[in-house]
């Protein structure tokens, strides 16, 4: 009898343990898009938003100096933001002050960040509304800003293209 019930149960552990073998997994959906621009001073570059039901990443890319304003500043704020209207929703900012009077570079890399950064109305709102902002002070105290708005590209394989 204790056999029975031995072999019962585990005869029942093992099903339910090979249930699952078999079944398809189901793929998250993934967009991938690129992201650049530039203007007369500066450009961005290589910038790529990976986003799936879970996580989103975003790269913020490669900055590059066109002209040499950028040479006398002594603190930087480099953002990304969706804008909305007369919002600005900001997806990946880092900002660098000199306390010691001399001048800083701004970094070629712009910085990365993930985790959960979209609200689901906010993936369709990418397409026209990516901006890059940097904003500059110079070592006379004058401040500046600068805008840019960011042209996306899908980069996603889907079936049918």
């Amino acid at each position: 009898m204790r056999r029975i019930i031995y072999v019962m149960l585990m005869t029942i552990f093992c099903s339910r343990l090979l249930s699952g073998c078999g079944q398809k997994t189901v793929e998250e959906p993934l967009a991938v898009y690129s992201f650049s621009g530039e203007n007369e001073m500066f450009s961005i570059l290589n910038g790529v938003a990976v986003l799936n039901s879970e996580q989103e990443i975003f790269y913020g890319g490669d900055f590059r100096e066109k002209s040499e304003i950028f040479t006398d500043i002594t603190a930087y704020a480099a953002t990304l933001y969706i804008a909305a209207g007369d919002k600005e929703r900001e997806l990946l900012s880092n900002s660098v002050e000199d306390l010691t009077g001399e001048t800083i570079n701004i970094p070629e890399k712009i910085g990365k960040v993930s985790g959960d950064i979209l609200k689901e109305t906010e993936v369709d709102e990418l397409q026209n509304n990516l901006f890059f902002k940097l904003e500059v002070t110079h070592l006379d105290g004058k401040k500046d800003e600068y805008q840019l708005q960011l042209t996306l590209t899908d980069v996603t394989e889907r079936d049918g293209r």
